[in-house]
């Protein structure tokens, strides 16, 4: 006779549960169920490690599919993820001392560089080159220490007969000048001095410029002695002494930091100029009948790294004969003698001197002027930037229905320093675009493309305020110069 009910023998003695022995079929084997569902209990044995890997590599797809596609904020149904391509994500009004790199596609809490002349990074440095007036600007929140290179305008050269080499403009050198911030620093470039053919000129416009920045003052170089008795004017640099008069030689500035030299005096007996005064020496007094030397420039790598060298002084002119003194290194010109009438201009932007003619009638095309000054600042890369803490929050995307659960992704760089994550990083998520949950848990999962993987799974989202209005809020903290994280990309998913 077949049983119509189950036996006490196949129960379990006690709980009356039919044991799984004495089945035909194992339940809790899944291939041998054909219909119904799988008990909830039964879920508690899957093995999630790899759905939350899914869900992370799911985000980070998305962010590599926002980038391929130049997509600015990618929006799936329960998934938000924004790879900063422009702002547009991003809640300004919300948003605190946020600034977006444009080039790297990722927001900090740095402000804007200091702005100013033309701004170039090499090795560690960025430096700012000012050829002609302008505004060194700092912005608030930074400041600090920077290099100063200063140089004036040179001296122009002597004319009429056997005219003097214009003195080198003079230089100040300094390192840990302290700049402040929200501050504007005015920069005046010295012009260099104009050369004229006036037999007894000591006119003050042969003399250069004077070059102002930071509160330093670099004096302008000494206009070349002319003719028989124009004398030299001192200056930042002297200028070399006309050939044949007795005026007196010109006098540099002495330091520290020095200002530049003297010039040379005339030949002796008469008929050679004296060279102009460099940044580093003298100007030379050179044998009769011949033109002085002018003094060597110095040296300095503020510009781009690669050496330099200003400020040198403009050559004595030697009586109608062959060329003249030799500017000195450093963008001084060479005296001419009578054959060659032209005494050759101070470079642009060196402060070199201009040489010396002797020529009485001549009008020399290119005038021997003097070369204009320049001034260069130079600091460790992102130095006198603002770094302040930073709290970007995204724009609302709405959900479907409220969410009870939801997941972060984010990645980030180090711009200096090192970020400690769930300190220096925090996240939060808020479902009604205000209330927040409290600052999820991150956990790093290495690196894609240099970039360091965060994420948070499963925040339980049903402790805050209720809705539908899907936010992410970012906190970088403890930001400085020693220590700047970038943030890259955010996933936000929710379910």
């Amino acid at each position: 006779m077949a049983l119509t009910k189950v036996t006490e023998g196949v129960r379990t003695l006690g709980t009356g549960e039919v044991a799984t022995a004495n089945m035909a079929t194992d339940p809790t084997n899944a291939s041998n169920l054909s219909s119904g569902s799988v008990p909830l209990a039964q879920l508690g044995n899957v093995d999630t490690t790899a759905i939350v890997a899914n869900q992370d590599d799911i985000a980070l797809l998305g962010f590599k599919v926002a980038a391929n596609g130049s997509l600015a904020r990618y929006n799936l149904v329960d998934q938000s993820i924004d790879a900063f391509e422009d702002a547009s994500g991003v809640d300004a009004s919300a948003s605190t001392d946020e600034v977006r790199d444009t080039a790297g596609n990722y927001y900090s809490g740095q402000g804007v560089a200091p702005t100013g002349g033309t701004e170039v990074e090499y090795s560690t440095y960025t430096s700012h080159t000012f050829l002609a007036d302008g505004d060194f600007i700092v912005g608030a929140g930074g400041g600090g220490d920077l290099d100063y290179f200063i140089v004036a305008g040179g001296g122009a050269g002597g004319g009429y007969a056997i005219g003097g080499g214009g003195g080198a403009g003079g230089y100040l050198t300094g390192t840990g000048h302290t700049v402040a911030a929200a501050t504007t620093y005015p920069v005046v470039i010295g012009a260099g001095g104009v050369w004229n053919n006036d037999q007894h000129s000591t006119a003050s416009t042969k003399d250069g410029g004077d070059t102002t920045a930071l509160g330093y003052t670099a004096v302008g170089g000494g206009g070349g002695g002319s003719g028989s008795g124009g004398a030299p004017a001192g200056g930042g640099s002297g200028g070399g002494e006309n050939g044949y008069g007795t005026g007196p030689i010109g006098t540099g500035t002495a330091g520290p930091p020095r200002q530049g030299y003297n010039g040379g005096a005339n030949s002796s007996p008469a008929y050679g100029g004296g060279g102009g005064g460099g940044a580093s020496e003298i100007g030379e007094q050179p044998p009769q009948g011949e033109g002085g030397d002018g003094g060597d420039g110095i040296a300095n790598v503020y510009r781009t790294g690669a050496s330099v060298t200003y400020a040198g002084g403009g050559g004595g002119a030697r009586w109608n004969s062959a060329n003249g003194g030799t500017g000195g290194a450093g963008g001084g010109g060479d005296g001419r003698g009578g054959i060659y009438p032209d005494g050759t201009p101070g470079d642009p932007n060196t402060g070199g001197g201009g040489g010396g003619t002797s020529d009485s009638t001549t009008t020399t095309s290119p005038a021997p002027n003097g070369g204009s000054g320049i001034a260069i600042f130079r600091y460790t890369t992102g130095a006198l930037s603002s770094y302040n803490d930073m709290t970007l929050v995204s724009n609302a995307q709405t959900a479907q229905s409220a969410p009870t659960n939801g997941d972060l992704v984010i990645t980030y760089t180090d711009g200096a320093g090192t970020a400690t994550v769930n300190t220096d990083i925090k996240a939060y998520i808020s479902r009604d675009g205000s209330a927040y949950s409290s600052a999820v848990t991150l956990v790093s999962q290495g690196t894609t493309g240099g970039h360091t993987i965060l994420t948070a799974n499963g925040v339980d989202l049903s402790g805050i305020t209720s809705g539908t209005s899907m936010r992410w809020k970012i906190e970088t903290l403890n930001q400085s110069s020693s220590k700047s994280t970038r943030i890259h990309a955010v996933s936000l998913g929710w379910s």
